[in-house]
């Protein structure tokens, strides 16, 4: 294959044609639908000061994302991820765990049960029978009244993928989890106690928007044809695979179903709302806080930093007035500092729509694969939905488009 035409323009398809071009590609092209790369990862900005209403996560040195990135010349700086989580106590408050940003939980005994199915309800039924009311509230929290629908990946998107025992001997739940993958997937310990501290991260030096745009300028160097306000249309993508050429599809898949003669999964999506105010803590930035109480409306918290400002950004499983949003994020941040917290003016809202990946979303997308590598003899590679929250996914991608790309090199390819 000589050329490869990449559908998308947000840090997916950004990261799809950086790694066409370490796979020794030349011909390269990136469709973005609106002017400016970055899709949803990209932040409003106001005066300079990005006003973030999505928590883009990267990996420090050694993270796959940092380190082609960096390799393509973008500047991080590397930070400590501080954070925390709230859950519900045995008393009926609030308990605030620092350095694990996951459920914590009162728990007797450890034994775990290999999950009986797909579906978050399945994963919630794997643990102890004494966390499964608290986990089954909060996830009716997030998604209504569907957890026996939702797929278990469900649980990574919502911060509940592993619970911290609470009251577990520690050096046991160490031994358990080195020696049971089961107990590996579905256990951890916050950071001080599993002896690693808070986990490291990389911010963009600039920010995120000035990083797209580096990002635009690098690739443009690379001669990476960029079309702006693209929009390619399925058939459009099958007719380039026709011609020996290359699809990397990196933009919302739905509108490919139809066009592969398949019946396009029913949307299922969880409303949120973001709100952004100025702040001063007394906590360094980034810092994360979880909330698994299952209680008001605020979700999740993250503070940062941009030109100097301090910023506080509260994801929210439904709209709140003002007073009440205030209220809650001074309760969720009392445990970590929150006496030192002074929330400022809010100076952006938002209100949008999450999808949520159900059991039969998981199997039409899997179906959506198997046709399309039918139809196209391998050479359209659909990239995974959560390409910039999972190392494992991105790695996933970069062997699709190697195979595709020239199978022969694949291996060669993948080892640089």
């Amino acid at each position: 294959m000589t050329r490869i035409s990449i559908v998308g323009g947000g840090l997916g398809g950004v990261l799809a044609a950086f790694e066409a071009h370490r796979l020794g590609c030349r011909d390269i092209e990136l469709h973005e639908r609106s002017g400016r790369l970055g899709g949803e990862a990209l932040p409003k900005v106001d005066h300079g000061v990005e006003l973030r209403d999505v928590d883009v996560r990267l990996g420090a040195r050694g993270d796959p994302i940092h380190d082609l990135l960096a390799w393509y010349g973008l500047a991080f700086d590397e930070v400590e991820a501080h954070g925390g989580s709230v859950s519900p106590s045995a008393s009926g408050g609030a308990l605030f765990i620092e350095d694990f940003d996951g459920p914590a939980l009162p728990c007797r005994g450890l034994a775990l049960a290999e999950p009986a199915g797909e579906t978050l309800a399945d994963r919630i039924r794997a643990y102890p029978a004494e966390m499964q009311p608290a986990l089954a509230r909060y996830a009716q929290w997030r998604l209504g009244d569907w957890i026996d629908e939702a797929d278990a990946e469900a649980a990574g998107a919502m911060g509940m993928a592993q619970v911290y025992p609470i009251g577990a001997d520690v050096s046991t739940l160490r031994e358990l989890r080195r020696a049971d993958r089961l107990y590996h997937d579905l256990y951890a310990l916050p950071g001080a106690r599993d002896g690693r501290g808070p986990a490291a991260a990389a911010v963009p030096r600039d920010g995120f928007a000035a990083m797209f745009e580096a990002c635009r300028r690098r690739l443009e160097a690379l001669d990476v044809v960029i079309h702006d306000t693209s929009l390619v249309s399925p058939h459009q993508a099958f007719e380039t695979c026709a011609e020996d050429d290359m699809v990397v599809w990196t933009a919302d898949p739905t509108p490919l179903y139809r066009a592969a003669g398949l019946e396009a999964p029913k949307p299922a999506r969880r409303p949120c709302a973001v709100y952004v105010f100025k702040a001063a803590f007394g906590r360094p930035a980034p810092f994360h806080i979880n909330n698994f109480t299952a209680s008001g409306a605020v979700a999740r918290i993250f503070v940062y930093e941009s030109r100097g400002q301090t910023l506080l950004a509260a994801e929210c499983v439904a709209e709140t007035p003002d007073a009440e949003l205030r209220r809650e994020i001074q309760r969720l941040t009392a445990g970590f500092g929150g006496e030192a917290l002074a929330l400022g003016e809010q100076v952006h809202a938002t209100v949008r729509s999450g999808a949520l990946p159900s059991v039969e979303g998981a199997r039409q997308l899997a179906e959506l694969r198997r046709v399309l590598g039918q139809r196209t003899g391998g050479a359209f590679v659909l990239a995974p939905c959560d390409l910039a929250r999972r190392p494992s996914a991105f790695a996933a991608l970069g062997r699709a488009m190697a195979a595709a790309f020239e199978p022969s090199l694949a291996p060669a390819a993948l080892r640089a």
